[in-house]
């Protein structure tokens, strides 16, 4: 025959909740597996028992299963958990403790009330079977034990990373802070590429070749003054005397195909894009179309003329578009 402990044992492994009338009720709660760094420990996953004298109305779970466990009668069942839990009231009343097997202990505390204490020597998560606590060396308590000499490699390897950490970041730094404006000429043309980044890379250099052009000596036929007309009309001689101003064209009309890289309202802002460009080695022009100024940087009679300057302006990372006259 079974006895009350063995049975409550076996109704906690499947159960959250069993009563013993008139003693108490056991609440169950499942903890996962965890690592208490502290004692060095691994925790697998287990059944945390909490036990509440408040919960003793007899829900008839324990003496059913004690019917059936034992073959008896619900009376005689009744009669057996009645009789064990009046030898447990009895011993805790006279200050003794009490303690059921793979389930935990009972006493009364000084102010009278019921304690109860889990017997963590067994599981009662049937999932975590065989699963024991697992025993290791702190990492902190390692630290600290480790000789002095130890230590001292340890706290100097630090300081050598976070050293070498710091020259990561302010040789570049430093670096780029002489080169970009002494090496490029991002200052003068206001932008900056990507290029100029690259202390590598070479910038190029527009090619010139000078060539000679002979122009043929054009003769015109000298023009007979009639001085008689210049005198009875003052006023036409002293108006064709008048040489006429020269303009100078500041900036050249589309007549063909442009490629266009920039668009601006300031002169001085397109200016400074074209020394940009020339920098690169483009042949940048100002176009101008009403109160805007257009940078080319290439034309041609076609659209297949202009590939090859629009294959360099993508490497060069400039955008650009086609302008037709």
């Amino acid at each position: 025959m079974k006895g009350i402990e063995q049975l409550v044992y076996t109704l906690l492994q499947h159960n959250e909740c069993v009563v013993i009338p008139s003693f108490g009720g056991f609440i169950v709660k499942t903890k996962s597996a965890h690592i208490d760094y502290e004692k060095g420990i691994a925790v697998p996953a287990f059944k945390a028992l909490s036990f509440n004298v408040k919960l003793n109305d007899n829900d008839g779970q324990l003496i059913k299963y004690c019917c059936s466990e034992n073959h008896l009668s619900y009376f005689e069942s009744e009669s057996l958990v009645k009789a064990s839990v009046d030898q447990w009231n009895q011993s805790i009343a006279q200050g003794h403790k009490i303690h059921m097997d793979s389930i935990g202990s009972f006493w009364k505390d000084e102010e009278g009330n019921v304690q109860f204490e889990q017997d963590r020597s067994f599981n009662l998560l049937l999932s975590a079977y065989g699963l024991e606590l697992v025993e290791f060396i702190p990492i902190v308590s390692a630290e600290i034990d480790a000789p002095p000499t130890e230590i001292r490699v340890k706290v100097k390897n630090n300081k050598l990373l976070k050293y070498a950490a710091a020259a990561a970041i302010i040789l570049p730094v430093a670096f780029y802070s002489y080169w970009i404006p002494v090496k490029t000429p991002a200052f003068e043309s206001g932008m900056i590429s990507y290029h100029d980044f690259n202390p590598l890379e070479k910038a190029n250099q527009g090619n010139y070749k000078a060539s000679n052009i002979s122009l043929e000596r054009l003769e015109f036929p000298k023009l007979e003054v009639n001085e008689q007309e210049n005198t009875l009309n003052p006023e036409a001689k002293t108006s064709e005397s008048k040489p006429e101003e020269p303009t100078i064209p500041t900036v050249i009309e589309p007549s063909t195909l442009h490629l266009i890289a920039g668009c601006f309202a300031n002169l001085d802002n397109a200016e400074r894009y074209i020394a940009r460009l020339k920098t690169l080695g483009f042949d940048a022009q100002l176009l101008q179309q009403g109160k805007l100024f257009k940078i080319s940087i290439g034309s041609g009679f076609s659209a297949e003329s202009l590939i090859p300057i629009q294959q360099k302006a993508k490497e060069a990372s400039i955008d650009c578009w086609t302008l037709k006259p």
